[in-house]
């Protein structure tokens, strides 16, 4: 489901910035190999995290277009090995996150100089430190019991990065993130995980398949909007909620980051998130809230309120991300198969409930009620001021 049963992201941009022909998720291959490099001895690199023992193997790994890229040569001129069928991946929706066919199946987020999508897809020293802060900070809140039971993730517990220099001279860092390919906590109950896009999607392999959605509905017996409501749409407004409110963290939820997971009987047993590496650290709430957490990143994916765009990221977020990329899709391939559903009801049903969490966050968390922003269908230039797309009347707060 995550290399087929896949639209592409609402922004256009999937198939106009993407990896190599033999590398791209609905590729004809079914596989394809990383490449390993050693370094020398004198090359910083550097473990964070609890590292897996088959990390030991390999120095570092590379997808395949960054060792045939000849703008890397001057990164790899002092390697000492190369190899270049170490471990056999298959690719998934984000491209430059591969699964592995062995080593238990983990999850290996690369290294990616250049565009996909519309992102420029290099780990740096922050990215890789920020992922395992922000998965261990919700680790810890699971332990705890502060977040909701339907709430899983998948950890991102190692990170290696390997400081290079690039043609110039100039330091440049390279890093890999490892994601675990199995929930936390674990839950004996979960037999299936659903990647969110794939629930509105057409299957490209048959396209007289009904949308998976739709046959996780006719599976159960509440009323569809019953169904939608409390089964599939409030858990994942309240693991949203819920996170900002313990732990000071705002997931950027799009359909790509959620996975739905179900039991043998089609019933949801809950939301996995993944990719902590994309969360906000709200810094600002978390000092509003009197959260404490020990963040060394506090130079990356963290937001404050003398931010020019504080209370524009949150509805950004919100209101577009998740409301956008993720919900309003739910909803309209619900509403097309069926037609009886009450669209308005639903969404001032929604509205209610997320009520209750909003008058527990700050008042100038978000902008006006009346506003909310969305993003440019463009590649920007990132060492400019982001420019938002102002909207009016949000649908789901």
């Amino acid at each position: 489901m995550e290399r087929y049963i896949n639209d592409g992201s609402p922004s256009g941009f999937s198939d106009k910035m993407t990896s190599s022909q033999p590398t791209k998720p609905k590729s004809i291959n079914d596989n394809f190999y990383l490449i390993t490099v050693s370094f020398p001895r004198n090359t910083n690199i550097q473990d964070f995290g609890e590292k897996p023992a088959f990390a030991d193997k390999w120095q570092m790994l590379i997808h395949p277009d960054m060792i045939y890229n000849l703008n890397n040569n001057s990164l790899f001129a002092d390697c000492t090995n190369f190899d270049l069928q170490t471990i056999k991946v298959v690719p998934t929706s984000s491209i430059r996150t591969v699964k592995a066919l062995d080593k238990e199946g983990w999850f290996i987020k690369l290294h990616y100089d250049g565009l996909l999508g519309r992102v420029d897809r290099k780990i740096g020293r922050n990215h890789a430190i920020s992922a395992i802060e922000v998965s261990k900070i919700m680790e810890t809140a699971i332990n705890e019991g502060k977040l909701p039971k339907k709430f899983f993730i998948l950890r991102e517990p190692f990170a290696r990065v390997v400081d290079l220099y690039d043609e110039n001279g100039q330091f440049y860092e390279w890093g890999i993130v490892l994601r675990e390919p199995f929930t936390y906590p674990n839950d004996d109950r979960i037999k299936f995980l659903i990647p969110a896009f794939s629930l509105f999607s057409k299957d490209p392999k048959n396209l007289k398949h009904k949308t998976i959605l739709t046959q996780l509905i006719e599976k159960q017996v509440k009323t569809v909007d019953d169904f939608l409501f409390e089964d599939l749409i409030t858990p994942i407004f309240e693991n949203y909620f819920e996170l900002l409110l313990n732990c000071g963290l705002q997931l950027e939820c799009h359909a790509q980051n959620i996975l739905i997971a179900i039991d043998e009987n089609f019933t949801i047993v809950g939301m996995v998130i993944k990719d902590a590496e994309s969360i906000d650290k709200d810094i600002s709430l978390m000092a509003d809230l009197g959260i404490t957490h020990n963040i060394e990143t506090l130079n990356y994916k963290c937001i404050r309120k003398d931010d020019y765009n504080y209370k524009i990221m949150h509805s950004f977020m919100f209101d577009f991300k998740l409301g956008e990329y993720l919900i309003s899709p739910i909803i309209d391939n619900a509403v097309t198969n069926f037609p009886f559903l009450d669209k308005e009801k639903l969404a001032k049903r929604i509205k209610e409930y997320n009520h209750t969490f909003i008058a527990k966050l700050p008042k100038d968390f978000f902008p006006p009620y009346n506003e909310w922003y969305s993003d440019r269908k463009e590649i920007r230039d990132r060492t400019q001021k982001k420019e938002y797309v102002i909207n009016n009347n949000p649908k789901f707060r």
